[in-house]
């Protein structure tokens, strides 16, 4: 097992190595890549997890003076695994945002938005909501734990230094983008479809009678219903987290083999 305490270039250039891509993923994970998380305890757990990773990586043999360019190539190439690591686990968060955001605009929310406090920026309301519930499910059922088996496997898959940029790793990551818009469609279709055909029956009304004011009885209409269904659906709205969680780790590996 090295022993970092006694100064050795090799070794502790293998430990850097390690660091940068576990660092990555502290960056743009979801709960540790928050902006509410001190960044003394992102660099804290970001130490710790690197000592437990380092006896059980191979570190490339860059020897005692690598060449600069090679050395901040490598690294680079370390944290980018990180941050693909990361952000896959964060498509699953930002998909059910996008799920409440349009189902908010459906009910009449549009105008009722919040700050988040880890981007600094005004959200929706319910988007808000769904996103948090999604975080404290992705805890319970252990999605934490992901990120070490992603790490750990990121090593089987991709060695330090073996990083290839190619056509196949491009067109996977704009895959994994719009991966987001697809959760988006299957966590929030049922309460949109819903909300769409209220707001289409409103509409049949107001042509019937045109003497009442639909905008009146519309939006207590639309957020008692959306709140309704939103109820009523939060079981299925938990059976497709799991399910999108159980996906994320399948997710993760496609992109790793392509960069390997």
């Amino acid at each position: 097992m090295p022993n970092l305490l006694q100064f050795d270039p090799s070794t502790f250039l293998g430990f850097v190595v390690v660091f940068a891509r576990i660092t990555g993923v502290m960056v743009a994970a979801p709960i540790f890549g928050e902006g509410t998380v001190p960044v003394q305890v992102k660099v804290g757990l970001s130490l710790i997890i690197s000592l437990i990773f380092v006896p059980l990586v191979t570190a490339p043999q860059l020897g005692p003076n690598p060449p600069v360019l090679e050395l901040v190539y490598l690294i680079a190439g370390e944290v980018g695994i990180g941050l693909l690591i990361g952000f896959s686990a964060r498509l699953l968060l930002t998909g059910v945002e996008i799920a409440g955001e349009v189902a908010g605009f459906q009910m009449g929310l549009g105008l009722a938005n919040v700050v988040d406090p880890s981007t600094q920026t005004q959200v929706s309301l319910l988007g808000q909501a769904m996103s948090l519930f999604a975080v404290m499910l992705f805890v319970a059922l252990d999605g934490h734990h992901l990120f070490i088996q992603a790490l750990a496997g990121s090593y089987a898959l991709v060695a330090p230094g073996e990083v290839t940029l190619t056509r196949k790793a491009f067109d996977t990551f704009m895959g994994l983008a719009a991966q987001m818009f697809v959760i988006g469609l299957r966590v929030g279709a049922p309460l949109v479809v819903t909300l769409l055909a209220a707001n289409f029956a409103m509409g049949l009304v107001a042509r019937s009678v045109p003497q009442m004011n639909v905008f009146i009885v519309g939006f207590p209409f639309t957020i008692g219903l959306g709140l309704l269904f939103l109820f009523l659906g939060f079981p299925f709205f938990v059976q497709s987290v799991a399910e999108l969680l159980g996906e994320l780790e399948m997710i993760l590996m496609t992109q790793l083999k392509a960069l390997g």
